[in-house]
């Protein structure tokens, strides 16, 4: 007489089947987990470098309107209120204080006329937890005579541009090629005189979903991306006298003259552009606010302007 086997499984196939379903749902948890840690850290990484680049951003158009007024030669030092000031090169990237007055204020709508000129200044202030504050302050009067010091975070004029900054620097580019850390035009070594570039550096606290500054266990902070970007100061330092013709009606002297026919004969940031297409293309494209820069000067004399671009061969 023969036994047949029931059908059905048995105990151990049952705990093998249980064993390898634990088993992919336990890689399936954990690969889901990864992906979702890796994405949130990826979106917190994106939104810190959209915060970066528009504070970037921001700084770079008030250095793009920069403008400088030459001291006369018979004027007190000490009662000239033009200037361009970067100092306190004491972080890692650079000036972390900089002053400057700009064209790139909009003049309110009344009656009575305004300048767009105004007074800007960047500084970073401690922050009483961690990190630093960012701040811009802004006059639309110049002072009566020169003011390098620096407002403080509680004056009116003052405005929180970026909280949480883990570092702010600034570099600047003389004319001999030369990038420096200090810059100030009422000195005799860089009297009346403008940076051809800045490089502006900031580094940002990493933050959590809630806003709240990322610490590891020991309370310390993950180093943070620092951001750069290089900017032209397309508008070189003014010479009232030549800008503004005499009270007397005295006419211009023969170097004057020559100066004005060299000017006809020069090339145009426009034509010079046409003759270096790929040049100017590469530029724009690691900088695309510069554009509006260039457009803004392309009737103006290449050497004039002090653009350096790299590849360009315009006199």
């Amino acid at each position: 007489m023969s036994l047949r086997r029931r059908g059905g499984f048995t105990l151990i196939e049952m705990m093998a089947v249980v064993l390898l379903t634990t088993i992919v749902l336990s890689a399936a948890v954990s690969f889901y987990i990864d992906l979702a840690s890796a994405s949130r850290a990826a979106t917190l990484r994106v939104r810190g470098d959209r915060r970066a680049v528009a504070l970037l951003d921001r700084i770079a158009r008030d250095l793009q309107s920069a403008i400088l007024l030459k001291k006369p030669a018979d004027t007190d030092p000490l009662a000239w209120p033009w200037l361009f000031l970067a100092e306190a090169p004491d972080g890692e990237l650079g000036a972390q204080r900089l002053k400057f007055v700009s064209r790139g204020r909009l003049p309110r709508a009344s009656a009575a006329a305004e300048s767009d000129l105004e007074l800007v200044a960047y500084a970073l202030h401690e922050r009483p937890d961690l990190g630093f504050d960012l701040v811009r302050w802004t006059s639309p009067r110049l002072p009566e005579a020169l003011d390098r010091t620096f407002p403080g975070a509680d004056d009116p004029g003052a405005l929180v541009l970026a909280e949480g900054v883990a570092d702010f620097g600034v570099r600047l580019l003389g004319d001999n090629g030369e990038w420096v850390e200090a810059w100030d035009s009422s000195t005799l070594v860089d009297s009346a005189e403008l940076p051809l570039a800045v490089e502006l550096s900031v580094a940002l606290l990493p933050e959590d979903g809630e806003g709240a500054f990322l610490v590891d266990e020991t309370g310390a902070v993950p180093p943070p991306e620092v951001l750069r970007r290089q900017v032209l100061l397309p508008v070189r330092p003014l010479d009232r006298e030549k800008i503004f013709a005499t009270a007397d009606g005295e006419e211009e002297d023969e170097e004057e003259e020559d100066e004005e026919a060299d000017a006809e004969d020069c090339i145009t940031v426009a034509q010079c552009r046409a003759q270096f297409p790929d040049a100017f293309a590469a530029v724009v494209a690691d900088d695309p606010p510069l554009e509006a820069v260039l457009v803004s000067v392309g009737n103006e004399c290449y050497g004039d302007t002090g653009l350096s671009i790299p590849g360009v061969a315009c006199e």
